[in-house]
């Protein structure tokens, strides 16, 4: 009997559950891995999301530079055929109807404005500046569009806010102002830092991502 209850006891006390004191100890060690792997991770993303503006600025860079490549100006044209005269173009789908960045900059001004401002889809896509086919680019001759010149829509930043081209730089005479034209993110914080007046000095600030298309003298 005495050994039977040996046993019987032994077995209890290899099928004993969790202490209150272990599962607090390592409840308190995933808390202490989470902490420390979370914001790595958020880095990480972080990063990854910088990589993705600066690539897309590139593109979009490149695109615009095709475009006066073909026809001797910037995609800057009103809807009533004027050349050089919209001053900041958007990217992404839609013209936004609030804006979707933190705080308000010239850019924005511009861009979300009937007159100076228009969707860069307009010029490089649809050929038709402002939403106005009868403002169209010449289709014949040398200098011709000869678009669409992105595969398919321009694309809004990783942060879902539209990439800005302050295109008034590449034609506006200025002494001092207006010398460097951009396609730049606002970044993860969704204010522009940089100078709307894009002197031959200006880089861009804070956190904003972006690549200079060209600088006038």
């Amino acid at each position: 009997m005495m050994k039977a209850a040996t046993q019987e006891q032994r077995s209890r006390g290899t099928n004993r559950g969790f202490t209150l004191v272990e599962v607090i100890v390592v409840l308190s060690v995933v808390l202490l891995l989470t902490g420390i792997a979370v914001p790595m991770l958020s880095s990480y993303m972080e990063d990854g999301r910088r990589a993705r503006a600066e690539a897309e600025a590139k593109v979009v860079g490149a695109a615009v530079m095709s475009f006066y490549k073909d026809l001797g100006v910037y995609p800057a044209r009103n809807s009533g055929g004027t050349n050089n005269f919209v001053y900041s173009l958007l990217t992404g789908p839609a013209m936004p109807t609030t804006n979707p960045w933190n705080a308000g900059h010239n850019w924005i001004t511009w861009g979300m404005g009937a007159a100076r401002g228009d969707l860069l889809n307009n010029h490089l896509l649809l050929n038709q500046p402002q939403a106005t086919p009868a403002a169209a680019y010449p289709i014949t001759g040398s200098m011709r569009w000869r678009g669409p010149y992105l595969n398919g829509s321009s694309p809004l930043d990783p942060w879902g806010r539209p990439y800005v081209i302050n295109v008034i730089s590449g034609y506006f005479a200025n002494a001092v102002n207006y010398k460097r034209m951009w396609v730049v993110s606002a970044g993860p914080n969704g204010r522009f830092d940089t100078s709307a007046n894009a002197t031959a000095l200006n880089e861009l600030a804070g956190d904003d991502i972006g690549v200079m298309l060209t600088q006038q003298p």
